[in-house]
């Protein structure tokens, strides 16, 4: 439910941007947006990833001194970190407004943007490493809610320069829920718990810096793709570009969940067998799942690739011209959802260095063909650059988990 709501969030933003406002505000608007979430990415997965890790592992084990230390380390961590990056932002707003095309007069909404954002993804992460995930999905409905109402309304009235404070009031709105949820549930967490087990904080901070890190690096070079995709359309390309390929990536962006949705389901699972050393069974996932994620991949991939006029029509008929650039990023879509069980196997057992490398093969080859596609495909060596990296970075994670799966059969 909540990545349902997750997912029509985005697509109807676009959706009613480009049908009240056209190609050009629609490519403004997510250029601003692209640049908010390449900042937030680091904080988020950094902080994030480590802090749902071990938020999950001392409280299955019932300590409750590093269990504390951690959630105040996912609070205090990032309100340092995003004051820094406010500090810079505002003192170098003239900069960032000239290279990267962005409005000058949206300093208040970026500074905005990034901060709720990054804590919203961060009180997701503690719900999920508390096992709170039902406080959640009500919480993520409820501001999804009011978003959609922002949205229509600021598109019915066509008052463009609310465009952005949409998101800021979803996610203000998250935070304030979840930050009161979280209050009144944490003394029930943690009643349980031992608080007599002494703990160092030295060593929780190596190894929550350790994971964060290495988390990070992966993750933010493969998310950070596609929105850097856009920051280098609205630079050397146009706005009106950055709105065609904005429809283009809305309908991916909404395939792409397909992968998040099964990646939830088979991740947890593999980690709970490996720990149980049951063999056996993971292999009986992987080569169920291996034909299940092809068949679903298959049909829609297919499905949009045969219908891809019809649905960037949706947006308005000026946004048909992208449908060369969506037809193009179709494969990278079909890969990621093929990749699943064996991403998922990677993740799950001991070979988690793996998928990360993957991110940066994803993000060094991306940048690499646009410095070359760009200046004579333009737009299509944008689509051409972000498809080649996918389909090469994530063709090596399947690779590398195809060799480990054989190693790990005959492994102790």
């Amino acid at each position: 439910m909540a990545l349902a709501f997750i997912g029509i969030i985005p697509f109807t933003f676009n959706f009613l941007v480009a049908r009240s406002f056209g190609k050009e505000i629609l490519g403004a608007i997510n250029i601003s947006i692209s640049f908010c979430l390449i900042i937030s990415i680091f904080v988020t997965n950094f902080f994030g990833s480590s802090g749902n890790k071990y938020l999950a592992e001392y409280r299955g084990s019932n300590s409750l001194k590093p269990f504390l230390f951690v959630l105040k380390i996912m609070f205090y961590g990032p309100i340092i970190t995003l004051s820094i990056i406010t500090i810079t932002i505002f003192l170098n707003w003239d900069f960032f407004t000239e290279n990267f095309s962005l409005d000058h007069d949206l300093l208040a909404s970026v500074i905005l943007y990034i901060f709720f954002r990054s804590f919203y993804i961060l009180l997701r992460k503690v719900f999920y490493g508390i096992d709170l995930v039902k406080s959640y999905v009500i919480n993520e409905i409820i501001s999804d809610i009011f978003m959609l109402i922002a949205i229509i309304y600021v598109s019915y009235t066509q008052q463009v320069s609310f465009l952005i404070e949409c998101y800021i009031i979803s996610y203000l709105l998250f935070t304030f829920l979840s930050t009161i949820t979280l209050l009144k549930k944490l003394s029930t967490i943690a009643k349980p718990m031992n608080s007599n087990n002494d703990f160092n904080p030295q060593n929780v901070l190596k190894n929550f810096f350790g994971y964060g890190i290495i988390s990070m690096i992966g993750t933010v070079a493969s998310t950070g793709t596609g929105y850097l995709s856009i920051i280098i359309i609205g630079s050397y390309l146009s706005t009106s570009d950055a709105g065609l390929y904005s429809s283009a990536l809305s309908i991916i962006s909404i395939l792409m969940f397909v992968p998040k949705l099964f990646t939830q389901v088979f991740l947890p699972e593999f980690s709970k067998l490996f720990g149980e050393g049951n063999k056996q069974k993971i292999f009986h996932i992987l080569f169920q799942a291996n034909w299940l994620m092809i068949l679903i991949a298959s049909i829609l991939c297919l499905s949009v690739f045969f219908f891809s006029d019809i649905l960037l029509s949706l947006f308005g008929a000026e946004f048909i011209r992208a449908s060369t650039v969506l037809k193009i990023m179709i494969p990278s879509v079909l890969i990621r959802i093929i990749s699943i069980p064996f991403v998922s196997f990677l993740s799950g057992t001991k070979y988690v260095i793996y998928p990360n490398i993957g991110g940066l093969i994803i993000f060094f080859i991306s940048i690499i063909s646009w410095i070359f596609l760009v200046p004579e495909f333009q737009l299509i060596g944008i689509a051409i650059g972000y498809t080649l990296g996918i389909v090469i970075g994530i063709g090596y994670q399947i690779i590398i988990a195809i060799m480990k799966i054989r190693s790990f059969k005959f492994s102790n």
